[in-house]
């Protein structure tokens, strides 16, 4: 809200060893296409060439994500080539803008109530007009598919700078605006949106009005949001502390030096988050931690069914656990075959294992006869900053709950095997060591020594489910939880490559088509029929952080 704002003291720029930004290969590949009149085989060509960063702009991109901008870009071109072929009679086609539009308004002499003395709204993402100015279209990208609606606020906002903006330069970061006003006294007779998946190429029309109807659009819904994202005061730690410019003066982001005694890495990198599921998958393998967990790349790929199952499972409960007020699941009906077929979308066989993990449940569903006023939070996220390390941690426990005075963390997992015992509960699950450190450093209740770590084990059969406790009070569960979260933290923290490590995930992996050593893995050892691919120690692939 405040991009001249810095932070104090000041974070010097600190390039990353690989491109963190998913579409920035691909809008630099949109460029040479729509602004430099480059065939798409030629850029094609260019990115399969490329071993470091792309025309020579920004960090070094992984070659598995230059494999994805090139499929994206193919897809992006057709749906563009396909969408202009089929312009709808008596409007003109539209061609692409260098300059995106802004939306500024004059520099005062004195400052609004929000300490405000001029205000700039942009745009992002592909930006088209028609040569007379009657049209003007923005295509919104999507990692995936292409999104079917955005929030009304968003779009809102859009409209108005696609209306009533201007063709401006782009500026150097925090370069001063100038003190005039944009010119918005013709705007156009019609704005469109499109979003587009760069997976596979679908196109959805988001918007389609006129100035007048932007402008009541921009009063009814981005407004309010203006006013309230402007004039905010309150704190959510969460993701948005790794960018926050105000950190080093926020009393409500935890801080918990040392929570596992980890080494600065010898490359220092700008502030980063890492939660359990980011430490199991780079251990997994480093290039599918970069790909799908911070890129967000996705083929489309469904989930194994022991995945499909969890997140189902996990859902049914999240929605019971929430209810207020609160209601121990021993006293509810259990769900028959056609109700979670129907919610779920699940198999049959999917859906009689649900069945049976959630009658299981009911005997060890942690809000049985829980007085009235204890805490009860669903998905609630534990944030958590490690100065040494530049790091923030992130850890969604499934439920937290009070009871007598003690606070409680509490994760629920679905499985088809029983757990394996021939390693420890806490390095099978990190998110139960993260757990129990984050208990002992302060982050969530005031003392380990009255808090409790709990795996709820559930199989489909009956009297197969298991309760596990972890004391995060014991010395010997805290030195345990410490080394199982160095030896996973300090690899990914010292990664600068990101290479594919192969194995049975690979079946899995939402980025494999895109990975050479991933694919031909994949190939010379196909999963037999039936199987969810998944290693005894892992367990079924976590819903949640």
């Amino acid at each position: 809200m405040r991009p001249l704002l810095v932070a104090e003291p000041p974070v010097p720029f600190r390039p990353t060893p690989r491109e963190e930004f998913p579409f920035g290969p691909l809008f630099t590949a949109l460029d040479l296409w729509e602004h430099d009149g480059w065939p798409v085989e030629r850029i094609r060509e260019e990115l399969r060439n490329t071993r470091g960063s792309f025309r020579g702009w920004g960090a070094p991109v992984h070659p598995a994500h230059l494999a994805w901008t090139a499929h994206a870009l193919e897809r992006y071109v057709t749906a563009r080539t396909r969408e202009q072929a089929a312009a709808v009679a008596g409007l003109p086609l539209t061609a692409p803008v260098k300059q995106p539009w802004t939306l500024r308004t004059r520099l005062t002499d004195a400052p609004d109530p929000r300490g405000a003395r001029q205000y700039e709204h942009t745009l992002w993402g592909r930006m088209y007009a028609s040569a007379d100015g009657t049209v003007r279209d923005l295509w919104l990208p999507s990692l995936g598919r292409a999104k079917r609606g955005r929030p009304d606020a968003e779009l809102a906002a859009v409209a108005q700078v696609m209306a009533y903006g201007a063709p401006t330069p782009r500026r150097k970061a925090r370069a001063i605006p100038p003190a005039t006003e944009t010119d918005g006294t013709h705007p156009p007779r019609l704005v469109r949106v499109f979003d587009v998946g760069c997976a596979d190429g679908s196109v959805e029309r988001l918007l389609y009005e006129g100035p007048a109807e932007a402008q009541q659009r921009f009063t009814d819904h981005a407004v309010p949001a203006f006013r309230a994202a402007a004039s905010g005061t309150g704190t959510r730690p969460g993701e948005s502390c790794v960018d926050c410019k105000a950190t080093s003066g926020c009393t409500d982001l935890k801080r918990t030096p040392r929570l596992w005694g980890g080494l600065p890495p010898a490359l220092v990198r700008n502030r980063r988050s890492v939660s359990a599921w980011d430490l199991r998958l780079h251990a997994e393998c480093p290039a599918q931690y970069h790909l799908v967990r911070r890129l967000h790349l996705n083929d489309l790929s469904t989930e194994n069914r022991g995945a499909q199952r969890g997140r189902a499972v996990d859902a049914w409960l999240d929605e019971q656990h929430a209810e207020r007020p609160v209601q121990g699941c021993r006293d509810r009906k259990i769900p028959d075959l056609a109700a979670i077929r129907a919610r779920t979308g699940l198999d049959d066989a999917s859906a009689r294992e649900a069945v049976g993990m959630l009658a299981e449940h009911r005997l060890l569903c942690p809000l049985n006869g829980l007085d009235a006023d204890e805490q009860v939070l669903v998905q609630h996220r534990v944030t958590a900053y490690v100065p040494e390390l530049d790091v923030v941690v992130l850890a969604k426990p499934d439920l937290v709950y009070t009871h007598r005075g003690r606070w409680i963390w509490r994760e629920t997992k679905t499985s088809g095997r029983p757990l394996w015992e021939r390693q420890s509960l806490l390095r099978t699950y990190p998110q139960l060591a993260l757990g129990v450190l984050l208990f002992h450093a302060g982050a969530l209740g005031d003392s380990p020594r009255h808090s409790w770590v709990e795996l709820e084990h559930l199989r489909e059969e009956h009297g197969e489910s298991r309760l596990e406790r972890v004391d995060p009070g014991r010395t010997e569960n805290v030195d345990e939880a410490r080394t199982v979260i160095a030896d996973l933290a300090q690899p990914l923290l010292d990664d600068t490559t990101y290479a594919p490590r192969t194995g049975r995930h690979c079946h899995g992996c939402q980025a494999r088509t895109w990975c050479r050593p991933g694919t031909a893995y994949v190939t010379d050892h196909p999963r037999p029929e039936g199987s969810d691919a998944q290693a005894p120690p892992r367990g079924d692939t976590p819903a949640h952080d």
